[in-house]
């Protein structure tokens, strides 16, 4: 039997951000549990790699804007390089759409986001395949790019190890021993862990952890994405921006000489490796075809699936459980996770570290009546 004073349950982003920011504010005595033999096989590291603080929700977007700020200028004594591509985003509206999406580009400017609203034809100067495209203008947000997730991942936790942070891998939790309403462990299959305070930073397996807790019960729906890389493409420049049609649902950016395509499907299934569906990459054709008409026929080279988990009203989920003592919440980043990842590990350690600090609109105790 080992024990911990803080041990994390996942070593995503969530986990391995939170437990960065703990170690780096003196906390010590830090454990984090993964349950692959390595970090990132799941949601952290089967995502598009964007980038973007234009969210919408004004609290999201903070947290987005502090983690892009992170990834522009990381401390001197980051571990590794963090290999940022800022070439910038293009969100595409239409209609009522464009009209919310200029409001989300004020609420992002007002929060020190540079933001600046272009006409579609300013927006087809920049990507040249927008010609024809349905939208009446673009939001341009010139910090936002694209990481390589893996490099920020391993550096959180490469960080957190400099600062004595343990990760114990292969080592999914089985059970959360619960006495009088207060954490006291977690079994796993290798036996028992002491915890002064368990982090359920488990992405989509987060409900099912606080289910064996018997913490608050929590709504948080594992929703499948599909991710699709065509074959290189003469058209394609590589310094493009990534472009998101927030009207029709679907985002593009160069990749490995072609494009990155998503049509945005969100499907809930159960925490796991989500099996690809055919019928979503004809769905993404179609999509093109109809509202993007300067694309060349795609030839679909390879292309994978991962999970976004989502709460209920969209929100993250962290801070103190409302009934059992000792159980913190990271959870329910709904694809955000990159971005925010550094603000996200920052507040979340904050929390834990001052039981007292108020103002926190991610509490799950929201969801409690």
């Amino acid at each position: 039997m080992i024990s911990a004073e803080y041990v994390i349950v996942g070593a995503g982003f969530a986990g391995a951000a939170t437990a960065y920011h703990l170690a780096r504010s003196g906390a010590r005595d830090i454990l984090l549990l993964e349950q692959e033999n390595r970090a990132g096989v799941h949601s952290s590291g089967r995502n598009a790699s964007m980038i973007r603080q234009v969210v919408g929700d004004p609290e999201l977007t903070a947290l987005a804007r502090e983690g892009a700020a992170f990834l522009r200028n990381p401390p001197a004594n980051w571990p590794s390089p963090i290999q940022f591509e800022q070439n910038g985003s293009l969100l595409l509206g239409n209609g009522e759409l464009w009209e919310r999406l200029c409001q989300d580009g004020e609420t992002a400017r007002h929060l020190g986001v540079e933001v600046e609203t272009w006409s579609h034809k300013k927006a087809e100067d920049r990507v040249p395949i927008l010609r024809g495209a349905h939208f009446d203008g673009a939001v341009w947000c010139p910090t936002d790019g694209v990481v390589n997730i893996f490099s920020l991942l391993s550096g959180y936790l490469q960080a957190a190890a400099s600062l004595g942070t343990k990760v114990i891998y292969h080592s999914p939790v089985q059970n959360i021993e619960v006495t009088r309403g207060r954490v006291r462990g977690i079994v796993t299959a290798e036996g028992k862990v002491e915890a002064g305070t368990v982090i359920n930073a488990a992405g989509p397996w987060a409900g099912r952890v606080a289910e064996m807790a018997g913490a608050a019960k929590i709504h948080l729906r594992p929703c499948r994405r599909h991710l699709f890389v065509t074959a290189p493409l003469a058209e394609v420049d590589p310094r493009w921006p990534f472009t998101w049609d927030v009207a029709h649902d679907l985002y593009f950016r160069p990749e490995s000489g072609g494009l990155l395509l998503c049509a945005c499907d969100q499907d809930e299934m159960a925490p796991g490796a989500p099996p690809i569906e055919d019928k979503v990459k004809e769905l993404l054709r179609e999509k093109v075809r109809r509202y993007f008409p300067g694309l060349p026929d795609l030839t679909i080279e390879r292309g994978w699936a991962g999970l976004r988990t989502l709460s209920d009203d969209g929100r993250f989920v962290i801070g103190w459980d409302p009934g059992i003592e000792g159980f913190f919440w990271v959870a329910g980043l709904g694809g955000h996770g990159v971005t925010s990842s550094y603000g996200v590990g920052d507040l979340a350690a904050r929390l834990i570290l001052d039981r007292n600090l108020g103002g926190n609109p991610f509490s799950p105790a929201r969801f409690v009546s």
